[in-house]
Formats: C-alpha cells, sequence, structure tokens
C-alpha cells in the first residue's frame, strides 16, 4: 500500500494554516483497474467508483507526540459487485465534473509523445485544464470537437506508453489552479483488491502525521 498528501494537497494544507479553504475530510473510493500506485503527482483517482463520495468524521490524534495526526473515518457500501483498491481524500462532496475515457484513433495509445486524445464527449473538458490516465497528468492546450491536444508529463508525472483503449481520463487540479470543479484532492492511497458484493462494506480510518 502507498499513501501519499498529493502536491495540491500541500496546497490545501498551507491554506488551511492560513485559514483558508474547506477542510478535506470528503472520502473518495476508486476500482484501480490496472492495479497502478498511487504518487504525489496524482490529481485524480484512477478510476473513482459509481457510489457517492461519504463525508468523513475527523479527528486531531497522537503519534509520536500529542495532537501530531489528522485522522479522517468513514464508510462505504457498494451498490453493486467491484473490486475496490483506492482510497482519496477530498475537500470537494462531489465528483470531478470532467471524466471519459480513451477512444479509438487517440494517437496516446500506447505513445508516450502523441499529443492526440480522443474523448466521447470533448465539451466536458476545457483548454488549459489538466487530466490524469493511469500515472500521467497532462494539460489540455486545445480543443476540437472530441479531439483534446495536450501536453505530456505535467505535474512532475512521467509520460508513459501504457495508454490503452477505454483508460479513463479524469479532470483534476494541480498546485495553483482550481479549474476542474470539485478535481482536487489532498490524500491518496492505493491499497490491496477488495471484492466486494452488493451491500458489502469498507470502513477505512487515513491518518496524515506531521513529523
Amino acid at each position: 500500500m502507498t499513501a501519499v498528501i498529493t502536491a495540491k494537497g500541500r496546497e490545501i494544507l498551507a491554506n488551511r494554516v492560513k485559514g483558508s479553504g474547506s477542510e478535506p475530510l470528503n472520502l473518495a473510493w476508486g476500482l484501480n483497474p490496472a492495479s497502478l500506485t498511487a504518487a504525489a503527482t496524482d490529481v485524480a483517482l484512477f478510476k473513482e467508483a459509481p457510489e457517492s463520495r461519504v463525508a468523513g468524521t475527523s479527528s486531531i490524534t497522537t503519534g509520536t507526540t500529542p495532537n501530531d495526526t489528522y485522522q479522517v473515518t468513514g464508510t462505504f457500501t457498494a451498490a453493486s459487485g467491484q473490486t475496490i483498491s483506492e482510497v482519496a481524500l477530498s475537500d470537494s462532496s462531489s465528483k470531478p465534473t470532467a471524466v471519459d475515457s480513451v477512444q479509438t484513433s487517440s494517437g496516446v495509445i500506447g505513445s508516450n509523445s502523441s499529443t492526440n486524445l480522443i474523448v466521447a464527449n470533448g465539451a466536458l473538458f476545457a483548454v488549459n485544464q489538466y487530466i490524469q490516465i493511469r500515472t500521467e497528468v497532462l494539460k489540455i492546450t486545445a480543443i476540437s470537437t472530441n479531439t483534446l491536444t495536450v501536453t505530456r508529463a505535467q505535474n512532475g508525472s512521467t509520460a508513459i506508453s501504457t495508454i490503452a483503449l477505454n483508460d479513463v481520463v479524469t479532470g483534476g487540479n494541480i498546485p495553483g489552479v482550481t479549474n476542474v470543479t470539485n478535481g482536487s484532492l489532498f490524500f491518496k492511497a492505493d491499497h490491496g483488491a477488495q471484492t466486494l458484493s452488493s451491500g458489502d462494506q469498507i470502513s477505512y480510518t487515513l491518518t496524515t502525521k506531521f513529523t
């Protein structure tokens, strides 16, 4: 399991110290079908599950020294059979507005250099937005109907050649940017696959310890 405060999360934390912003206590869980590893460069879940986000219960707890740990607990209930293997904390209770998938003839499929990405509905996105596909963050520089022109390897991520047909494309915010509604993650973690039936639950306790 890998758990990180994202680059955007550091900005959220700094803003909270200054007395601004919303507390990042909303839990989101995801499917992570390619068993990828969470990284501080991530701006989105690899594939957010269909259930609504859960407003967690936050507290300050003791790790090494008194009151050095921020903790959020929350429970999800599966609405259908699925395999869950990632979780995140956000300052937004709703999901990002920009979610789609890689379509046939996209140049980015199997390429770490192509800047051509085709989605099903280009109207979901906007120029200068950031998106994530697998472990790579990309910036949209132009849109022509459903064809997005992108700049690769943004926010410190690495351009990858493993992008595949139907991979999820999710909008997200890097530090200094807020143009994707509900697109800011504070914390993200991958974990072992949990195969669930409808009605099954997972309870999370997520901690951020300051050292």
